[in-house]
């Protein structure tokens, strides 16, 4: 078997974090190739763009910093787990818009599962368990599946840039609590309703230092946006969380998630519409790591330096 060439792959590190990206945007063209029906799909689309009616303040206007994050942290003790097979995302490249559907699972601590579908099959797999992450594009360079175990990454040696961040990914999802002890509040002046930030920095598993910020809505006790930024500021990574819903279990849950890597030049959004909070029972089988026909297991740990 022909090894990949990783090294011209990996020649920049910031360009990991647009491999999913640019990705989606090869299969939406191609896929847009085929048609979809015209007016219809753009009343399908605007489906999910609809937002739930405001609901009262659920925190008084001068809440300190540990009752905000109790109030959070009760949604997400509520919420162990969500699934939805009704999810529609957008990508965008240079200002063009492109559609595709979804797939999606998370439960915590470091469960998750997003597989992305073109009109003949999956496209792009992108998935954690509580051993490895992984990460597949059918149209990827090198074409394979690119993986990494927790305890390879939380050891501090160099390797592969990895193509996505599964931790701050899974907690923006709402299954992880924080805690009010790692953050800094910071008033956001002018903002109404009440907004204010929570600042943490922390180091990742790979030793690099990063500003982790939540932005929080001081009136309904939810988050609005995370994001991740290097020392200097420049920013890594953010999601942007709207259309908030309560669900018939008393959950409240973002049905529209705006995903932001700068370096990739493109954005993602992915609308939800049914969600299924708490489901029953999760196959084991989500979970795995998949495999795909001639799609070798390249484990990042191979090219380290």
């Amino acid at each position: 078997m022909t090894k990949p060439d990783l090294p011209k792959f990996f020649a920049k590190e910031h360009r990991h974090s647009g491999v999913l990206l640019r990705g989606l945007y090869l299969i939406a063209t191609t896929a847009s190739l085929w048609g979809s029906g015209g007016c219809s799909t753009v009343r399908h689309w605007m489906a999910y763009s609809r937002h739930a009616a405001p609901e009262p303040c659920v925190l008084a206007p001068d809440a300190t910093a540990e009752e905000i994050v109790n109030t959070l942290n009760d949604n997400v003790t509520k919420l162990y787990a969500w699934k939805s097979n009704d999810v529609k995302i957008t990508a965008r490249q240079g200002g063009v818009p492109i559609m595709l559907s979804a797939v999606m699972a998370v439960e915590s601590p470091r469960k998750l599962r997003l597989i992305v579908r073109s009109f003949a099959s999956d496209e792009v797999d992108l998935g954690s368990n509580p051993e490895r992450f992984w990460f597949w594009m059918r149209r990827g360079d090198p074409h394979g599946i690119l993986t990494a175990s927790y305890d390879d990454v939380a050891d501090g040696r160099p390797m592969g840039p990895i193509p996505f961040q599964p931790d701050w990914l899974i907690e923006t999802l709402g299954v992880v609590p924080f805690s009010a002890a790692e953050f800094e509040m910071h008033e956001q002046p002018g903002s109404q309703p009440r907004q204010v930030l929570f600042v943490a920095d922390q180091v990742t598993p790979q030793g690099k230092r990063v500003q982790r910020t939540m932005l929080v809505d001081a009136c309904q006790g939810v988050v609005l946006e995370h994001s991740l930024r290097e020392p200097s500021g420049r920013l890594i990574a953010r999601a942007k969380l709207d259309n908030y819903q309560r669900e018939p279990s008393g959950v409240r849950m973002p049905h529209r998630v705006d995903l932001h890597w700068p370096d990739s030049g493109v954005d993602l959004t992915m609308r939800m519409g049914h969600i299924e909070v708490n489901p029953s029972a999760i196959s084991e089988q989500t979970w795995a790591m998949p495999s795909y026909p001639d799609a070798p297991v390249i484990d990042l740990t191979r090219f380290r330096q």
